[in-house]
């Protein structure tokens, strides 16, 4: 296969033996895909369609295919060929949805083997925030006339979508992922009706940073956004977690040490215990998350907190310990709904947990399987389908957490993909509700367990 590779870039391969590079066709293949991903392994095949490309995560190797509609430029035995900047997206999904296709599970996964210098993230970020994504065009400006562009901080003593561009983004936006590239494309129209007002201009930066963080998983746009709101160095933002986040963008960009120097430095938040635990350091995310308690954070947060990174490091008795600490908290005072929540959340996991050991998905007879668990507003309903030992399809039946909706695709996906619910990894941002999805896959999955 990889003759028919080189046959196809013959010319170039050739100008570079006659100039005696040879070094550069030992280089690895490389893929960039236009939402701003690159993917480093072996071509495997190449046809007018699509491209195949094998990398190595870890100790697998994963394969990889793409539309040639999706690729950028391609690299082969160092040799890279740029494709028709005209080529259109796929019309069969919507632009956005492509564009977060791109990178749903992908720099999840490519930042555990694709490692770039600080020079290089911050070429990237450089690179990518300063231009649209490709979908930016065709996602449309739609909001209320009577809506206040100016985004005052000040609140209206009701809530009123129709008037408050956070209770717009909240109700009408966060709700609806074909509506993700328009809240993109309104805060975009905000940054021009805000000249000359920097602290506003700052909060409309770091909107779009969680947007792009969230809704695409398009760590290089968020980043760039961060980074102009200043989100390291503002009082307006010290305590909120876009610090940690920022730092995340790092590491997933594929700079850990990045990721570290940022996180050392951010003032304690949930963010920042909750990064530190996905980056396996365990024990620093349990001590920062003693040292909130102290601190004066939501307790039931922060245990639960604690209790992931345990969980996540397959140390469980501690983790239920941390997740019995939420269950004995009692829902009261200002805080009385969160706490409500985490002990839902808490008593759901420990649930979790006693299924990992017996919850093998080939050993799961063939058939349909429902049950449900609590997110953020209410509980998560879907059903399961197996056949021939391997999960086949999880369907959601019913969504109570509309805004964090952009976990749930995202989740699924990792499930099947991985075949288990062990060791899957929240969406950042929609934690609550990615959890939801993967405990009650896991206690539909447990019914058929033989």
């Amino acid at each position: 296969m990889k003759t028919r590779l080189v046959f196809r870039f013959l010319p170039i391969v050739a100008g570079l033996l006659l100039s005696g590079n040879v070094a550069a066709l030992l280089a690895e293949d490389r893929i960039e895909l236009k939402s701003g991903i690159a993917l480093a392994g072996e071509v495997l095949s190449l046809t007018d369609e699509s491209v195949t490309i094998q990398i190595n995560a870890g100790s697998r190797k994963l394969k990889r295919s793409y539309p040639l509609s999706r690729v950028k430029a391609l690299t082969v035995d160092g040799v890279r060929k740029v494709f028709n900047a005209s080529t259109k997206i796929s019309s069969e999904k919507s632009a956005t949805n492509q564009a977060r296709e791109d990178s749903v599970g992908e720099l999840a996964t490519t930042s555990a083997f694709i490692q770039r210098t600080p020079k290089q993230i911050r070429t990237l970020i450089n690179q990518q925030g300063r231009v649209a994504p490709p979908w930016f065009q065709n996602a449309s400006l739609d909001f209320p006339e009577t809506l206040d562009l100016s985004w005052p901080d000040t609140k209206p003593p009701t809530w009123n979508y129709t008037r408050n561009v956070e209770h717009y983004i909240w109700d009408i936006i966060n709700s609806n992922r074909s509506r993700y590239g328009m809240g993109i494309r309104l805060m975009h129209h905000l940054l021009q009706e805000n000249k000359g007002r920097p602290e506003t201009l700052a909060k409309i930066m770091n909107e779009l940073g969680r947007m792009y963080f969230e809704f695409f998983d398009d760590y290089a746009r968020a980043a760039f956004w961060w980074q102009n709101a200043k989100v390291t160095t503002s009082p307006r933002f010290l305590s909120s977690d876009s610090p940690a986040r920022l730092a995340e963008c790092y590491w997933r960009l594929g700079n850990r040490a990045m990721a570290v120097s940022l996180l050392s430095q951010a003032r304690l938040t949930y963010g920042v215990i909750k990064l530190w635990g996905d980056l396996s350091e365990t024990d620093k995310a349990v001590s920062l998350a003693e040292t909130a308690l102290q601190a004066g954070l939501e307790a039931s947060e922060v245990y639960l907190l604690a209790g992931d990174a345990l969980r996540a490091a397959e140390r469980y008795d501690p983790a239920v310990a941390y997740y019995r600490k939420t269950l004995e908290m009692v829902a009261q005072g200002p805080f009385r709904d969160q706490i409500d929540r985490n002990r839902r959340r808490a008593e759901g996991t420990i649930e979790l947990i006693e299924l990992f050991d017996k919850l093998d998905f080939k050993k799961v007879t063939e058939g349909t399987y429902e049950d449900k668990s609590y997110g953020y507003a209410g509980n998560v309903h879907l059903k399961t389908q197996v056949a021939n030992g391997e999960l086949k399809t999880v369907t959601i039946t019913s969504l109570s957490d509309k805004q964090y909706y952009h976990a749930v695709d995202a989740t699924v996906e990792k499930i099947i993909k991985k075949q288990s619910v062990k060791g899957i990894d929240a969406i950042s941002g929609a934690t609550v509700t990615s959890e939801a999805v993967i405990r009650a896959t896991a206690k539909a999955m447990a019914q058929g367990v033989q």
